[in-house]
């Protein structure tokens, strides 16, 4: 939890320090706790994780501003998802890192859509066929990929950021994602094949309309 984040539980929760048997327990402890309405054991899991937070928002981000925003986004919607009895039931820190590339994709990709459409629409190009070089088909073509990258499951948009735009391997996108290297494989290649299907449906769309 950056300042901003301890600093607005603080204001709902009494001030709670982790007690000496929190911080014996392991992490699938104390999220449960936290689901029990324990603020000072979630504070014990931040101790925990809050360095390797910063590291991935730092891997992400050159500015110190955006990486603690994205940190404590990171902690509240982990912080929510506790308290709605879900989360992270086995491995507390790569849901939490996680959360962080989420909450930085997120905004990349509000700030970004139009380079993003450029980024992805070679990922479609195998469905593409030949291209005319067209300022306007050119246009269009971003057009569909944008919305058929945004139209994909959450989950599908992460893994094509990472592996597909900041190109990222398997094995170094396995511990954020909560995978092994051959899951983030699979996932990668199904997210492929639903942004093709997505784009061939944009592209007919727009001929039908």
């Amino acid at each position: 939890m950056s300042d901003s984040f301890l600093s607005a539980e603080s204001s709902s929760t009494p001030a709670q320090r982790p007690t000496a048997s929190e911080r014996r327990c392991d992490d699938s402890d104390l999220s449960d706790a936290v689901r029990q309405g324990c603020a000072s054991a979630y504070r014990e899991l931040y101790v925990r994780h809050v360095g390797a937070a910063y590291t991935v928002a730092r891997q992400v981000t050159r500015s110190w501003v955006d990486a603690d925003d994205f940190v404590s986004q990171a902690f509240a919607n982990v912080l929510a998802r506790l308290r709605e009895g879900q989360g992270p039931s086995a491995s507390f820190r790569a849901y939490l890192l996680t959360s962080v590339r989420h909450a930085a994709f997120e905004r990349t990709r509000r700030d970004q859509r139009l380079q993003l459409a450029g980024d992805i629409a070679h990922v479609v190009s195998d469905d593409v066929g030949e291209r005319f070089e067209d300022a306007a088909i050119a246009g269009l073509e971003r057009s569909l990929a944008a919305h058929a990258f945004v139209s994909l499951p959450e989950r599908w948009q992460m893994v094509l950021w990472h592996v597909e735009i900041e190109g990222r391997t398997p094995a170094q996108l396995a511990p954020y994602l909560g995978l092994t290297p051959s899951g983030v494989s699979a996932l990668a290649y199904r997210a492929r094949k639903g942004l093709r299907k997505a784009y061939r449906q944009a592209s007919q769309a727009s001929c039908s309309g």
